[in-house]
């Protein structure tokens, strides 16, 4: 590795640190007052549980491969730029979750509908998640039965909730397992149901699932437990529903609706 090279990766693990607490940012103090403490406390030490293990892991890999490239076998090496890159597209989503949870709750969230491909949406979303797919050695089967594929929405939106729905599947989900993928028409909306083979979701938690910081139990990952609130608001403000279907046991079907466009 070169000077240059070897110089320009231990900056970037030295202000890992700093840039994601800065995504974090501290507590606005004119908040203060509009929130109560508990829940502050309680968002500031998630978010602080989340980030810590992947930013480490990201901090390790880096200096590894600053201090030791010379003596590092290339498997050993091409190891540790891979978990790297899991680690960074780990706080990735995090930080997209944040800032999308964030926008909701200022009721800033920006969605511009048009018509929209939702097969080519759907495709975007599976190689958004193709890396942690590959990590656990999982697959996406995608079936189309309806006549037509183009809504009525935003497409950034859409890309990011099957993304969210997608990861969501593969953290419930054991490794090597397949992810369904089922596009159809029901009346004047398109539906997209996303569908594994994990533990399933007790109908309590079915009630709750949607809520903002909820995570269910058996999650193989982690997660601020934002996922799921996010695709409820943003397929909402597309003129669209979400829901849930569920048996313990049996694995779970998040689906949702989007206006065809006619």
């Amino acid at each position: 590795m070169s000077l240059a090279a070897r110089s320009s990766v231990r900056a970037t693990a030295e202000t890992l640190p700093v840039a994601f607490a800065t995504l974090v940012g501290p507590v606005d103090p004119a908040r203060r007052t509009t929130q109560a403490p508990s829940r502050e406390k309680h968002l500031l030490a998630t978010v602080a549980h989340e980030l810590r293990n992947p930013l480490a892991s990201l901090r390790l890999s880096l200096d590894m491969l600053v201090n030791e490239f010379d003596d590092l076998e290339p498997e050993v090496a091409l190891g540790l730029v891979r978990r790297a890159q899991r680690s960074a597209r780990f706080l990735q989503g995090l930080a997209e979750n944040l800032t999308s949870s964030a926008c909701v709750e200022a009721g800033h969230l920006d969605v511009r509908t048009a018509p929209v491909e939702l097969t080519e949406c759907i495709e975007e979303a599976v190689l958004l998640v193709h890396g942690l797919l590959k990590e656990r050695g999982q697959s996406v089967r995608y079936a189309c039965s309806a006549p037509t594929t183009i809504a009525v929405a935003d497409r950034a939106r859409v890309i990011q909730v099957v993304a969210n729905l997608l990861t969501n599947a593969s953290r419930y989900s054991v490794e090597g397992d397949e992810i369904d993928v089922h596009l159809s028409l029901v009346g004047h909306q398109l539906r997209v149901r996303v569908s594994d083979h994990g533990p399933g979701i007790s109908p309590d938690d079915q009630q709750r699932i949607f809520g903002a910081w909820v995570r269910g139990e058996g999650s193989g990952g982690g997660g601020l437990g934002l996922g799921l609130s996010i695709v409820q608001s943003l397929v909402q403000q597309q003129g669209g529903r979400v829901g849930v279907e569920s048996v313990l046991g049996q694995g779970a079907t998040f689906w949702f609706t989007l206006p065809v466009d006619l």
